[in-house]
């Protein structure tokens, strides 16, 4: 099917919304009508329209077409409508979505067709009618929850949704009547300014991809290092310079790794995770010849999860982002508090949700979770019966009551038949430091201290259970207190010299937003990559690049 030019469409589009007078032998409304009626029952067993598009919301669309005098009405008799449509499903790639996918060919062939039909088919307006219908159903719900099942992608994300609360029937009438396509889709795609930023790095991407993106690079000698001259330095250069601009040179020698490229190849090394060593190695070559298409489903599988998210996260709140290893304290869009963060091994992952930060511990003690007891606990008490108190632990009742651990059968013990909890007492080796930061929910898991301070001088910082370990502890409780009535900042050091732990309750709860993004970008469109630690992309990119899912909009 050949794509129609604007030009010919606007006029097209006027012939249909004036009821075709232009046309000697228009279909009336009531043949339209009938051929909608028909169109309507025959999809209800088969999907497909005679142009092979499936309708993918005929619960609603039948709710949308009831019958007034004996007629099903059209919806899409105004041209603005109409164009405004087909302006936004072509701009679909602007928030990573397939135009494809909101039947924009079949749309285009049939209007081509009814303009140079005589006479005009009532099918072809009923279809075209019902593609239009269908078209902006899919392409709103998608703006408004995200193409895809957030649940189905993925079972551990459960952070705040968004839930815009439409009713789609009375929604579609009314703003047919209003004549407001254009302001309503914009109006559903998420307001976040991150969703907003990546959307314009996403325009940066697709004008690399449009200039051809970058060649493989494959350079003969395996490590390249400041002040070294080989040919491989000029590929580098080149290479960088797709995605950050021209690269001066500080020499004539282009073959000579100079400091500015060296500065370049520790920003890009910064901007995807790398350890920034400035060094060119394995890593860093893996990265460089990461396609540009490849970045781009990179982007839109991250803008979608935006679509998940609820707009509203919080005037102040919490963010982890688990795949780029990070906490922030978010205050009215600013970034007032940032440390680095260990998230949950690949096989103890750390779950997205969101939650309510209500209350921190200074000095607190550790009860062992099942997991952690069955798994790594009494498996080394099994090997030293002195393991517990080499690490301060001590064996207690669910009363409260310590039990001698030489009178427990280990080898018979499990956390299914194990009547005692494991208790980690306050101290400097105790596994969640000097302060635990508290926010309930259903995993046990809640940010934290840690006494092996060492790794967080790794790059990537998969090394937790599932909770979140941070580096600047004592400096985020101090800031969290700021506006705590009865504890001050100075308070927090004379407390922690206490020897048992204190429990500081905050006046407001803070939203907790545990969520896991591997693209993300400032507000110039300069854009950041991690490493899929989870592999939770390959599986959301597959699903965007399906034809089409069904969203249950008919029982909103």
């Amino acid at each position: 099917m050949k794509r129609i030019k604007p030009s010919i469409l606007l006029f097209i589009l006027i012939i249909l919304t004036l009821g075709f007078s232009r046309c000697t032998n228009k279909p009336d409304k009531q043949a339209v009508s009938d051929q909608l009626s028909l169109k309507i029952a025959s999809i209800a067993t088969d999907s497909t329209l005679t142009v092979g598009e499936p309708i993918l919301q005929l619960d609603l669309i039948d709710q949308l077409y009831q019958k007034g005098n004996g007629l099903l009405s059209q919806k899409w008799d105004a041209e603005n409508n109409v164009r405004e449509l087909l302006s936004a499903i072509e701009n679909a790639t602007q928030n990573g979505l397939n135009p494809e996918d909101y039947h924009l060919t079949s749309i285009n062939y049939l209007i081509e067709k009814i303009a140079n039909s005589n006479p005009t088919s009532a099918e072809d307006v009923a279809e075209l009618e019902l593609l239009l219908t269908d078209s902006f159903l899919l392409l709103a719900s998608h703006l408004a929850a995200g193409k895809t099942n957030a649940t189905k992608i993925d079972p551990q994300w459960n952070a705040a949704k968004r839930d815009l609360e439409i009713n789609w029937p009375t929604f579609v009438d009314s703003v047919l009547q209003a004549e407001k396509i254009a302001e309503t889709l914009e109006s559903l795609v998420p307001h976040h300014f991150q969703y907003t930023n990546l959307q314009k790095a996403l325009l940066k991407y697709r004008s690399i991809q449009a200039d051809g993106g970058w060649a493989a690079f494959n350079p003969t000698e395996p490590k390249l290092v400041k002040g070294m001259s080989h040919p491989d330095v000029i590929l580098l250069r080149n290479r960088l310079a797709k995605t950050q601009g021209f690269i001066s040179i500080d020499t004539s020698d282009s073959t000579l790794f100079d400091e500015s490229l060296h500065q370049q190849l520790l920003i890009f090394q910064r901007r995807n995770g790398l350890t920034p060593d400035g060094t060119l190695g394995p890593k860093t070559v893996e990265a460089l010849n990461i396609t540009v298409d490849q970045r781009i489903e990179t982007i839109a599988a991250n803008l979608e999860r935006w679509r998940w998210i609820d707009d509203s996260l919080g005037a102040k709140h919490i963010m982890v982002n688990i795949a780029d290893f990070n906490m922030q304290l978010i205050e009215n869009r600013k970034v007032v508090f940032e440390t680095e963060a260990i998230v949950g091994r690949t096989y103890r992952r750390t779950p997205v949700f969101s939650s309510m930060m209500t209350f921190m511990v200074l000095n607190p003690d550790w009860t062992v979770p099942p997991t952690i007891l069955n798994n790594d606990i009494i498996p080394a008490v099994r090997k030293n019966i002195r393991y517990l108190a080499q690490k301060n632990m001590k064996v207690i009742t669910r009363e409260g009551k310590e039990v001698d651990p030489s009178k427990i059968d280990w080898q018979k013990a499990s956390s299914g038949n194990f009547p005692y909890m494991i208790r980690q007492m306050p101290g400097k080796d105790n596994a969640l430091g000097q302060v635990k930061f508290m926010f309930p929910n259903s995993h046990n898991v809640y940010i934290h201290d840690t006494p092996t301070r060492d790794l967080f001088n790794q790059t990537e910082r998969t090394f937790s259970s599932g909770c979140i370990r941070i580096n600047r502890p004592i400096e985020f409780a101090k800031i969290l207190v700021e506006t705590h009535p009865s504890v001050a900042a100075e308070d927090i050091d004379r407390l922690l010299k206490q020897p048992n732990p204190k429990t500081i309750r905050f006046t407001q709860a803070i939203p907790v937003h545990l969520i896991y993004l591997t693209s993300w970008a400032d507000d110039e469109g300069t854009v950041y990559f991690r490493p899929d630690i989870y592999d939770r992309d390959a599986i959301l990119v597959a699903a965007l690049k399906q034809a089409y899912e069904r969203p249950n909009l008919a029982a909103n």
